[in-house]
């Protein structure tokens, strides 16, 4: 088969479109000319700075959602999904962690927002000025987001926000949080509301967490005392976070699988060239059949992998991607992609363990994806409630 046909065959079976991949060009280069030189100045420094926030807006890689009418793309979720492969197959992802990734909260701003929030915030979030952040999980609400405490009492014309968030990414430096909270406290899914907050408002802390993974990443604990919002930042209407969620949750879980796929595709790649390099009694690593049949067989899994999460793509794009879906998705490719870079950690040997070692930082980031946005244990339980 010629070039120019092997070529039509590869673009006729991948799920994107010509104007999705000249998305994942533009987020490749942006990647590798502002994140690849600049990851471990990102570390040193305790977090990614404002100014790539900037860059990234410039490129055009924020608030993609974001309508024509308001300055953005107006683009589908699957842009999304790119940008999370694209960021898990980038050395430096695996120490900014899901920075990039929290943008998806963009979504919620259009399809629950008024025209006069979206006039407010759309022009920073394009531009990279403005952070955002969604505040769901509480010390005592993780998988089960329907038990959290934080509340918002209506007091006239202004929402009165108390309670406490943890493990929220972006949130150290947030300049919009999305604030997932009860407006009726006796009741659980249908008392739950979304108020737009921005991070200047009084009564409000933070303290930025330490994490094992991604070093550069910027996870942080809210604290909310008497925080005092306009009634009109509520987004779409009492009641309704969780309606505005569960679209949210499909797409982020098809997001994360991207990711985790894109590490292990990473993993994989620089796996393969060191024990090419590498040599032991006498030959290559490489050239031992124990290596050949460990390589061949995380091969296969990333293929299967591979066409799980372009299966989902093509759902997506139908329409007819359901929780369901993304739940067997996020458990299926995370857990292989967690099996296949822990396979590299050890053909690397005793260097893999050292933190200087990509693979190390791979390895150690790549272990939440069986954690948050819902356990592996979760996504079970979800799958089984369809049986």
């Amino acid at each position: 088969m010629q070039n120019s046909d092997t070529a039509s065959l590869k673009a006729s079976i991948s799920p994107f479109t010509e104007t999705e991949e000249m998305f994942r060009s533009t987020v490749r280069k942006f990647l590798d000319q502002e994140l690849e030189p600049n990851w471990m100045n990102f570390e040193k420094d305790g977090g990614v700075s404002r100014s790539f926030w900037r860059k990234a807006g410039e490129a055009g890689i924020l608030g993609l959602s974001i309508p024509e009418d308001f300055g953005g793309a107006g683009a589908d979720g699957i842009m999304y999904v790119v940008l999370s492969h694209e960021l898990g197959k980038s050395i430096g992802g695996a120490t900014i962690g899901t920075t990039l990734d929290a943008d998806l909260a963009s979504l919620i701003l259009v399809n629950g927002g008024s025209e006069e929030q979206l006039r407010t915030w759309a022009p920073g979030i394009l531009s990279g000025e403005v952070l955002q952040s969604l505040a769901l999980t509480e010390p005592d609400a993780g998988s089960d987001a329907t038990a959290i405490r934080t509340t918002a009492v209506r007091d006239g014309n202004e929402f009165i926000i108390n309670g406490s968030k943890t493990y929220i990414t972006n949130a150290n430096k947030a300049d919009l949080i999305y604030v997932v909270a009860k407006t009726d406290a006796t009741q659980r899914a249908s008392g739950m509301s979304i108020i737009l907050v921005d991070g200047n408002t009084t009564g409000i802390t933070r303290r930025k967490l330490k994490t094992m993974g991604y070093s550069a990443s910027d996870v942080a604990e809210l604290h909310f005392d008497n925080v005092r919002v306009p009634a009109t930042n509520l987004i779409s209407g009492e009641g309704k976070a969780m309606a505005l969620m569960l679209s949210f949750f499909a797409l982020d879980r098809l997001g994360i699988s991207a990711r985790a796929l894109g590490e292990a595709e990473l993993a994989f790649s620089m796996t393969l060239d060191y024990v090419k390099q590498r040599q032991a009694f006498g030959q290559r690593i490489f050239d031992f059949q124990n290596t050949q049949f460990k390589l061949a067989d995380m091969k296969t899994q990333l293929e299967v992998g591979r066409s799980f999460l372009h299966d989902g793509v093509r759902k997506l794009r139908l329409g007819c991607f359901e929780l369901s879906d993304g739940a067997m998705l996020k458990l299926w490719v995370c857990e292989m992609a967690g099996r296949v870079i822990d396979e590299c950690v050890q053909l690397f040997g005793g260097a893999g363990f050292m933190d200087e070692m990509p693979i190390s930082r791979l390895y150690k980031g790549n272990r939440l994806h069986r954690i948050y946005a819902g356990t592996s244990e979760l996504q079970k339980v979800a799958i089984a409630r369809t049986l």
